[in-house]
């Protein structure tokens, strides 16, 4: 992660950096860009940008850790029916159609050049950015679930929320492995595995009655 100098950068700084460089792991393929290319799109001299960062894996994982955030602080502040989509629908956003993702454009298409990084740098974003960062969010959600009523009671909260958050790391291995693009058929998948998962911790009398009052939502 970027060095406590980039951190000590004022917010308006820090963002202009943090969207130039946005539009940079956008726009080209992660093994393509050059540290040439780095420094052309931020403006910065060399002495300058690794006063702030150890390399351009590091900025793009401050990059990541900035949506995953914004999302977190997006489900942390929603009403109970969002808690309960984010729960059953995955770390994405996206419910059957309905958009109820936080990020706006450029964003969403950095998570997506997820699928075409190197498995390297994949796994080093995993470990160092997103273990970890969700599963507070999720034990918050259990929580409130076993408060009202919906969670069996054999429920590990540590093993869910692990199992959870590796969920999508895996899910992108699994695209990547098949080679699956479309964004529907992604989500599909998603969706049923969050949706496997979800049947699995509940009591199937609530299970029953959540998704039937998640489908006249949106009726």
């Amino acid at each position: 992660m970027p060095k406590n100098s980039f951190f000590r950068l004022d917010e308006a700084r820090r963002e202009e950096i943090s969207n130039s460089a946005m539009h940079l792991f956008v726009d080209n393929l992660y093994e393509d860009i050059t540290m040439k290319m780095v420094l052309d799109c931020l403006s910065m001299h060399p002495g300058t940008f690794y006063r702030y960062f150890e390399d351009k894996d590091d900025l793009y994982c401050l990059l990541i850790r900035n949506v995953t955030q914004k999302r977190a602080a997006y489900f942390n502040s929603s009403n109970e029916d969002s808690l309960f989509q984010f729960f059953l629908n995955g770390l994405f956003g996206n419910v059957n159609g309905i958009v109820t993702e936080p990020l706006n454009e450029l964003e969403i298409k950095l998570t997506k050049t997820f699928l075409y990084i190197p498995e390297n740098i994949l796994l080093k974003v995993y470990l160092n950015v997103l273990k970890g960062e969700s599963s507070p969010l999720i034990k918050g959600i259990l929580r409130r679930m076993r408060v009202d009523g919906y969670l069996r009671p054999d429920i590990d909260d540590d093993l869910i929320s692990f199992m959870f958050e590796s969920m999508q790391f895996n899910l992108v291995m699994f695209f990547r492995e098949f080679d699956i693009k479309d964004s529907k058929l992604q989500h599909k998948i998603s969706k049923y595995f969050a949706d496997f998962m979800g049947h699995g911790l509940l009591e199937d009398h609530k299970y029953s009655e959540m998704v039937s009052d998640l489908k006249k939502a949106k009726e």
